[in-house]
């Protein structure tokens, strides 16, 4: 396996770490994942976690070039990578990665994210969504598109000509863990693995009139009236949640990139506000992304 992979790519986040290995055609080997994120990395020392990872996969790991894309180029991350700013096309992020050696000798590459500004007080960020969102057209065939992209930090991208035109960030997987652990609507039981399609959808339709912040507190009056069960109030607050954010979409064609499971909710909610969706894998999305972006780093050399 060893002589087969050209290229590491390590989509490294806050809470998370995968290592993906490239053959010289792009082509997906050997994946590794783990819960190494940038909390689990201490007093900076992300080439002594990242370099048993490598040699895991190849034992020739010293000779083989590493990209990184995500938190890795934050503040918070290994060096930190200047945002791009929206509109930003496949070539703008490309070019605009940090290169360094390694300690072992091999070239790493971390890739910048991306920022937009629409007016005074409205400005946002991404790392590493922006990777996904530029596999996406390789699939679709379409340089213009709206995007979601769901998680702790939801993401609605406009894609123009190809590039990232605007997006905004929606709080909603952060605010339903908080709501879930520390509020006074935390559920008696922790949401299940299957969606409670009834107990969700009555969260969307709650969101009609827009008084979010109302809306939560539903969920311990109905629960107090005996109109939503324990079993019930997860589902609940995620329907509340994910309608909410779909509401504020002036769209009616999405395109969903993520997991399964959290793109499923989703789809759910936009059937019931009649929006229509398409939904495609994140980490097929991710990798096609890094596979644009290493023909351009290669084109430029």
């Amino acid at each position: 396996m060893d002589n087969d992979i050209s290229t590491f790519v390590v989509d490294w986040g806050t809470s998370n770490f995968r290592l993906f290995g490239l053959d010289s055609k792009g082509v997906l080997v050997d994946t590794i994942e783990a819960p190494m994120g940038l909390l689990q990395i201490k007093d900076g020392k992300f080439a002594e976690a990242l370099e048993p990872k490598l040699k895991a996969m190849a034992s020739s790991y010293q000779h083989i070039p590493v990209l990184m894309a995500g938190m890795v180029g934050s503040a918070s991350g290994w060096k930190e990578v200047p945002y791009v700013a929206a509109p930003a096309s496949v070539s703008d992020v490309a070019h605009s990665a940090v290169c360094f050696e390694l300690p072992w000798g091999a070239r790493a590459r971390i890739l910048p994210g991306v920022s937009y500004r629409s007016a005074e007080l409205y400005c946002d960020v991404m790392r590493g969504e922006e990777v996904q969102v530029f596999g996406l057209p390789l699939i679709t065939d379409s340089d213009n598109m709206h995007i979601v992209l769901p998680g702790t930090h939801s993401k609605h991208v406009d894609i123009k000509s190809g590039a990232i035109s605007s997006f905004s960030t929606y709080f909603t997987g952060e605010l339903f863990a908080l709501l879930s652990h520390y509020s006074s609507v935390k559920p008696p039981l922790p949401a299940q693995e299957i969606v409670d399609e009834n107990a969700f959808l009555k969260g969307v339709k709650r969101t009609a009139n827009g008084a979010l912040l109302n809306d939560i507190f539903s969920a311990r009056a109905l629960r107090l009236f005996g109109e939503l069960a324990d079993h019930e109030v997860a589902d609940y607050l995620s329907g509340i949640l994910i309608g909410n954010e779909l509401h504020s979409s002036t769209h009616r064609n999405i395109y969903l990139v993520g997991g399964e499971a959290l793109c499923a909710r989703y789809e759910l909610a936009a059937k019931e506000l009649q929006i229509e969706t398409y939904t495609f894998s994140g980490n097929t999305c991710f990798l096609n992304g890094i596979a644009r972006i290493i023909k351009e780093i290669e084109n430029e050399q």
